[in-house]
């Protein structure tokens, strides 16, 4: 099976790129590769996939240009493979007036900018500024997807991919890439909604199969990456906007599942990871003002993203350095970059973390806290008491509360109850089951849940005496606010 994609027989000029995952990435110089020479792609190079992983795992010291590339390969083969079966079966005027070569390219480099909107440590910087702002939230930049959709909308990127696709008649192409990054619209058109699927909004897409398979493999876990992606993507079938599996195939997604699962429980969500995310995170919200981030963002829908691209994982260490020492904030933030630069581990886990499966118990556990933040702002609420009484006032804010709400298995931005499974009948597909996806999760050994962490200052856990009787108190203070004590599902 050729990894090279079959529209390179409309006239475009290929070359490829070496891969450590697929081998060779192959890219179009026409199109995509005027589009990766840009400073909105090439400004990925230095902004780090896993945030801050390489400080538990050094070899993960990729960053997002590496995972663009990767994505935009895979939407390409996806996205080509589901059209083709598509007008074999039903015909061209399923694609709604638009040509297969111009919805794969789209889709290719919806693939290849699904990133840009990423700030410094992309979901630190989302976290603590982006989804924070309230001026953001209203202008519609709250997160890295909105703001990369700003960036091609509002800036001369979108001018230049206009005008490329008119030079090489594809005159939709702006069109089509924006529709393809736009947040999920039940309303958009059929073929819209089934290719948004490839790139991102489904249980398998482009993004999520290379980060699973490239993180694994540079941090060194590859035994939580061996994901059969050829098998997901050609066992799969068009379905009016579905994504429909073959019945054969539905091991392959259960394998695909558990590596999700895992490399979030062992990377994605290390404890020590999530210590340094939080220093980041301070970092960045002591010195938003001073280094103006929120109106660099804004100034992206003005048509002037310049400062905004200034931004990567090592000029903002940079800027902070070199900010002056007149305020209070600023020198903190100067002592989180410290920390940053010389691996110091300000926090540490407090005891064990407090699981709470999903979806058995969610309707209480819901219905009493809302969503997870509020049941964490509540264990702080009680943590904090339980310190006072315990003699440690002065620390009281030094300690934190974590939980790891962060899709480590499967949510989309509409319900998903069903994974249907289909078979080929010469070229009709036909839908001969359904099964809910919280039978495959279970059948996998897989179980939705959110974990609360308690995290305290290092300096006070190297003391065991003081470490045992700070252990005892986070136990206390879960059993108050849950009913059990950790280790005893809510």
């Amino acid at each position: 099976m050729s990894k090279k994609p079959s529209i390179s027989t409309y006239g475009f000029r290929w070359g490829i790129i070496r891969d450590p995952i697929y081998d060779y990435i192959p890219f179009n110089k026409d199109v995509e590769g005027k589009i990766i020479d840009t400073p909105y792609v090439q400004r990925l190079r230095r902004i780090h996939q896993l945030q801050i992983a390489h400080f538990i795992y050094p070899g993960a010291d990729h960053k997002r240009f590496q995972h663009s590339l990767g994505v935009m390969h895979l939407t390409g083969m996806f996205s080509e493979h589901l059209l083709t079966m598509l007008t074999t079966a039903e015909g061209e005027e399923l694609l709604e007036g638009y040509s297969i070569l111009e919805l794969v390219e789209a889709s290719r480099i919806a693939g290849l900018l699904h990133d840009i909107g990423h700030g410094p440590y992309s979901h630190s910087f989302e976290e603590s500024i982006l989804s924070k702002s309230k001026k953001l939230r209203e202008e519609g930049l709250g997160d890295h997807e909105l703001v990369g959709l700003a960036l091609i909308e509002c800036t001369s990127l979108g001018d230049m991919i206009d005008k490329i696709g008119k030079e090489f008649k594809l005159e939709n192409l702006k069109d089509l890439v924006l529709k393809l990054i736009k947040p999920y619209d039940p309303a958009a058109p059929t073929i819209i909604r089934l290719l948004q699927k490839v790139v991102k909004n489904w249980i398998y897409p482009a993004d999520i199969m290379d980060f699973l398979i490239r993180d694994s493999y540079y941090a060194g876990t590859k035994e939580y990456g061996t994901i059969d992606y050829y098998r997901l993507i050609f066992y799969s079938y068009p379905y009016k906007d579905l994504i429909v599996m073959d019945e054969k195939n539905i091991n392959t997604l259960r394998s695909f599942l558990q590596s999700r699962q895992y490399m979030f429980d062992t990377v994605y969500l290390h404890p020590i990871c999530r210590s340094f995310e939080h220093t980041i995170q301070l970092m960045l919200k002591n010195v938003k003002e001073e280094l103006e981030l929120e109106n660099r963002v804004l100034e992206i829908k003005e048509g002037k993203p310049k400062r905004y691209l200034e931004l990567d994982d090592y000029s903002i260490l940079y800027m902070v350095t070199n900010l002056s020492e007149n305020k209070e904030n600023v020198k903190l933030a100067k002592e989180y970059t410290k920390d940053l630069l010389y691996r110091r581990k300000r926090w540490k886990p407090v005891g064990k973390p407090y699981d709470i499966s999903l979806p058995t118990h969610e309707a209480p556990f819901f219905y009493r806290f809302g969503d997870p933040a509020s049941a964490s702002k509540e264990i702080f609420e009680v943590l904090s008491e339980k310190l006072e009484d315990a003699g440690f006032k002065e620390y009281v804010n030094l300690f934190w509360v974590d939980h790891s709400m962060r899709r480590s298995l499967p949510a989309l931005p509409y319900p998903l109850h069903t994974v249907h499974l289909a078979r080929r009948v010469k070229d009709k597909i036909e839908i001969v089951d359904g099964v809910p996806i919280s039978k495959i999760l279970e059948e996998a050994g897989l179980k939705p849940k959110i974990t609360f962490t308690i995290y305290g200052p290092t300096v006070l856990l190297e003391d065991y005496s003081v470490r045992k009787k700070l252990e005892t108190i986070a136990s206390e203070v879960f059993k108050e606010v849950f009913g059990t004590t950790p280790g005893v599902t809510m």
